[in-house]
């Protein structure tokens, strides 16, 4: 009798067992696919520092019509997130720009309870060295914002703040 009661405790103890799925953090979910760029805007902002007007980077005119496409040479572009923080911008094979090499090498991380996100050494993409705001983060898509300033042309020697916002998505 006591055999067939720990044979029932047993059995029934396994079966009530299941496993526990942890979630994975904001690194390991970047880290597990390959991203691409899905969109850009761009926030100019006044001098107090409030919007004043919002733009998609890959703004064009096409027949007399406004469309956001990005442009072709981005769509086989790639961004691996690697382990220790570091990552590679694979540039595929349509070049944006003359002399673009194939893999551009960064540093990532986040920073502030995962509500910071930066990337440092991505200058064929970026411009600068980003440190940026996180909008939102999904398993399949996440958004980051960051300010930095640009010429107002290209004989200006002032500069006007803007707030540039990227969407990645999984590739």
């Amino acid at each position: 009798m006591k055999y067939c009661l720990l044979i029932v405790f047993s059995l029934l103890t396994i079966a009530s067992c299941k496993k526990v799925e942890v979630p994975q953090s904001k690194q390991e979910k970047l880290r597990a696919s390959d991203w691409r760029v899905d969109t850009i805007m761009i926030t100019y902002l006044d001098t107090n520092g409030a919007d004043s007007e919002i733009v998609g980077a890959w703004k064009r005119y096409e027949n007399g019509v406004e469309t956001y496409n990005r442009p072709s040479c981005y769509n086989d572009d790639m961004i691996k997130f690697k382990e220790n923080f570091s990552g590679t911008h694979v540039t595929g094979a349509e070049s944006c720009v003359s002399n673009e090499p194939n893999f551009v090498d960064f540093t990532w991380g986040f920073r502030d309870a995962d509500t910071k996100f930066y990337i440092y050494g991505l200058y064929n993409m970026f411009g600068v060295d980003v440190n940026a705001d996180i909008l939102y983060f999904q398993d399949e898509e996440f958004s980051f914002a960051y300010r930095n300033k640009i010429k107002r042309n290209s004989t200006a020697t002032d500069s006007i703040t803007v707030k540039t916002t990227y969407k990645l998505k999984k590739k």
